[in-house]
């Protein structure tokens, strides 16, 4: 059974920051392109960070998703970092591609100390 999908976004210095709840499937489309990612990131910032740590379940929708968000991302001038990814989905993203749009940490800390040698 599919569980609901929410996503908070809040803001740092540099960044806006996603934190994904739920499965990412095409039931998330709607919550995750509300932002026009192609017009860039609100105030100037340069990276977007998605948080999926409370992320269990990710489908192939939920994937073309994620690489339609980082390529858009891309053209508009910022660049995508994720952490919480399981080994499982690290492997997926990296056979379809997605890691070369989307850098992938192991912690949120870890991010925000490669932003800030920017």
């Amino acid at each position: 059974m599919e569980s609901s999908f929410q996503v908070h976004h809040h803001k740092l210095e540099k960044a806006i920051a996603l934190d994904l709840h739920g499965d990412l499937t095409k039931q998330a489309e709607e919550l995750l392109l509300q932002p026009r990612w192609e017009e860039g990131l609100e105030s100037g910032r340069r990276f977007l960070i998605i948080n999926f740590t409370e992320t269990v379940y990710i489908n192939s929708s939920g994937i073309a998703l994620l690489i339609r968000i980082v390529r858009t991302g891309r053209k508009a001038g910022f660049e995508t970092f994720a952490f919480g990814v399981t080994p499982h989905y690290q492997k997926l993203f990296r056979m379809v591609g997605l890691t070369e749009y989307m850098m992938i940490y192991p912690d949120e800390y870890s991010i925000l100390a490669r932003i800030e040698e920017e």
